[in-house]
């Protein structure tokens, strides 16, 4: 119960490390603001490494959870954005290596982009198992 508890309270970090550095990225990008891509670039990298402890006490909260059918398809939804997040930013990573080459750098911002959306709908539903179904209880 006790990683149950601490879940919510750390993944907040993570969470604005990587929504803020994909907002820092992309617009540094499209108004030509070097520093503050770089500064995006390092949020997604910092966020990234944040985020595998924290979905590890997820997974350890989620362990000593009694799951009961009415929150199930939230937390299969939670967990698949979840894991689905951690490997677009861990390709995001991967992709930042070969950024001179112009396809790369398509698929890169596609894959940021992506990134956003599977982070925001891990945390809605995320937010729907504490506020709705009152977990951890």
């Amino acid at each position: 119960m006790f990683f149950a508890k601490l879940h919510p309270l750390l993944v907040h970090f993570p969470v604005g490390l990587l929504v803020s550095g994909v907002l820092f990225e992309l617009y540094g990008k499209f108004r030509g603001e070097n520093a503050v891509a770089k500064a995006g670039s390092f949020n997604i990298r910092f966020g990234f490494w944040c985020s595998i402890p924290v979905a590890v006490i997820g997974f350890l909260g989620l362990m000593s959870l009694e799951l009961k059918d009415e929150f199930k398809p939230f937390v299969a939804n939670h967990m698949f954005f979840t894991l689905s997040t951690i490997f677009i930013f861990f390709c995001v990573i991967l992709l930042s290596r070969f950024r001179y080459k112009v396809w790369c750098d398509v698929v890169h911002y596609f894959l940021l982009l992506l990134g956003l959306f599977t982070i925001l709908n891990a945390g809605f539903y995320g937010g729907e198992l504490v506020h709705r179904f009152d977990l951890p209880a």
